[in-house]
């Protein structure tokens, strides 16, 4: 493949993806969390209008604090992101209930909560092409193995210099069609995930920081041979941070990394090896564009960054069912990430991105010859401090693959939510996979009848993660792996159903309605579904006593309350019941 058609592939899947979730996803229900950021984006837009309008209004502390005290407790940058698009990009909603409705945007194509899902639906995207990307670059033909030329025995006249010959090469036949594959297996290997694939769609941060976490990478292995990219380094970080908590993990996995490079290059550091580019743009660039990017931060930087830290150090609890036990407060099992990893990435995927970690380790963690020195052309600077070396990518995988999962599998760790909260680890996962599938293709060396073979397992690998996001939408925080029996096998092992509040019956928004109980769903979100003039007017919420109607949805810890509503409603039977493949995951009951 040319770098043109790579693009061109790249840019397909990407809008592909996209569009697809942005489609897909009005059929998901608005989880809970988004509902408080659906208030802060309408803020913070607001004060982005004003900026542009009145800007010395708006930048008074005043102002500024007043928009972004909503949701302080997280970075900005993309409830700002979903606010401009909302205002660009919303229909006007219909009164309904008790909420104002939506106002109309400027090209009305969407309802409200979809125009506020969309960027996070093109960070997804920009994953994907990425992924792609790069997995196809790492499927680059191997290097020519030089041959020497026989020497030849007819006799030469001593008085006749003996021009140097230079060694003939035999080049490694390339297959055009390897990189191609290694990228859609890098690209899909993630988003074809049930469970990537819900949470890529929503006004959430989990997959817009695992794709900021992909860029921010991917430009630092570049950083560490160009000292333009290096500048660019800084700021990339600096965005990735102003998504989400997790990007300050990075560039203490990059310095383990590059001090790992450092120790298996077997040679004594260069002084500008000790404090590159990289990690001084790191340092100083970062920090700067992060306040930059959350204006919540400019009254009071060092103080709101320790009330930041302190909120996240007092995390609210999720319970959470696991193997048929409900835990609501620490510790969870050690077990818990890697189980649920084991539970939703189909098996072959999953081995596949295994196989690929260990084949990179293997060959990265070999230390370099000891009588090896860099030409004068490749020596190492403090502009590009591993030039001339290897960036050694399986390492930087498996580093950023392990640690999200590791990390949550500490017993200190408050409980989140699900595997939402690793999947910064998948985009690595990918990239391992696709090292895997570049490994044993060229060790196949399969021609002929059997060229096709690599595409077809290739495909074998990919259909069971594509068939179970396909049959779990709308509802793949449920779904599971079918090497566990999906949604049916999870239930029976005693894993978590959902945790958000989102699965809502149909009939709910059939008016005129009644006072309903809500249960899991937030206020919030049942506000944003009015301000769109989907929800009845005659659905007030009420408690379980006071109800003609209640939701119940399916988590273990709940069971109780639907003794309540049949004690209330008088009946023991559902009038609907959303489920997956047979398991409840939640029940409408009418009186």
């Amino acid at each position: 493949m040319t770098r043109r058609d790579r693009l061109l592939v790249a840019l397909g899947l990407g809008l592909a993806t996209t569009t697809l979730l942005s489609l897909g996803h009005r059929r998901v229900g608005y989880v809970r969390d988004e509902g408080i950021y659906f208030v802060a984006s309408r803020h913070h837009a607001a004060w982005a209008a004003q900026l542009l309008h009145a800007p010395g209004t708006a930048l008074a502390a005043p102002a500024r604090d007043r928009a972004f005290s909503v949701n302080h407790e997280h970075p900005a940058l993309m409830k700002i992101a979903g606010g401009i698009s909302a205002r660009i990009f919303a229909q006007p909603g219909l009164p309904a209930g008790q909420a104002e409705p939506a106002p109309t945007g400027l090209l009305p194509l969407m309802p409200e909560g979809a125009a506020m899902r969309l960027p996070a639906q093109l960070l997804a995207g920009l994953a994907v092409a990425l992924l792609f990307l790069t997995g196809a670059s790492l499927a680059a033909p191997l290097p020519a193995k030089p041959q020497p030329v026989p020497p030849t025995t007819q006799p030469v006249p001593s008085t006749t210099p003996i021009p140097p010959v230079p060694p003939t090469t035999q080049p490694v036949p390339p297959d055009s069609t390897i990189p191609l594959l290694a990228g859609l297996c890098a690209a899909l290997w993630f988003i074809a995930l049930p469970h990537v694939w819900f949470h890529a769609g929503l006004h959430c941060f989990d997959v817009p920081v695992a794709a900021a976490t992909l860029a921010v990478v991917l430009i630092y292995r570049r950083a560490l041979h160009s000292a333009r990219w290096a500048l660019a380094l800084g700021p990339a970080l600096g965005v990735a941070v102003s998504i989400k908590l997790n990007a300050l993990f990075i560039p203490v996995l990059l310095a383990l990394h590059y001090g790992l490079c450092l120790l298996l290059a077997r040679r004594r550091p260069r002084p500008g090896q000790l404090l590159p580019l990289p990690f001084l743009a790191m340092a100083v660039l970062a920090p700067l564009t992060a306040l930059a990017l959350w204006p919540w931060l400019w009254s009071d930087p060092v103080g709101r960054a320790l009330d930041y830290y302190a909120f996240h150090q007092q995390h609210a609890y999720y319970n959470t069912e696991f193997l048929g036990i409900n835990y609501n407060r620490p510790p969870l099992p050690i077990s818990y990430p890697f189980v649920l990893t084991w539970a939703t990435v189909p098996t072959g995927a999953l081995l596949l991105a295994l196989l690929g970690l260990g084949l990179g380790l293997r060959r990265d963690l070999t230390p370099a010859p000891r009588d090896t020195s860099p030409v004068p052309s490749d020596t190492p600077t403090w502009r590009a401090p591993l030039r001339g070396q290897p960036t050694r990518d399986g390492l930087l995988w498996a580093l950023f693959a392990s640690f999200p999962i590791a990390l949550i599998a500490l017993p200190t760790i408050p409980i989140f939510g699900g595997t939402k909260h690793w999947i910064t680890a998948y985009p690595f996962l990918a990239l391992a996979a696709a090292t895997a599938f570049i490994a044993l293709t060229r060790a196949a060396a399969l021609r002929g009848r059997w060229r096709h073979a690599p595409a077809a397992a290739l495909l074998l690998v990919l259909v069971p993660g594509v068939w179970s996001t396909i049959d779990g939408h709308p509802h793949g925080m449920s779904q599971y792996a079918p090497l566990i029996g999906g949604a049916r096998g999870a239930a029976d092992l005693g894993l978590l159903r959902g945790f958000w509040g989102h699965d809502l019956p149909p009939g709910v928004f059939t008016p005129p309605g009644a006072p309903i109980y809500l249960h899991d769903l937030h206020e919030l979100s049942r506000q944003q579904y009015a301000r769109e003039g989907r929800w009845p007017a005659g659905n007030t919420p009420t408690t379980p006593a006071r109800a003609r109607q209640g939701l119940l949805f399916h988590e273990r810890h709940m069971q109780s309350l639907e003794i309540q509503l049949w004690e209330s409603l008088h009946t023991t039977a559902p009038a609907e019941v959303v489920t997956l493949d047979d398991v409840p995951l939640t029940s409408l009951y009418r009186e």
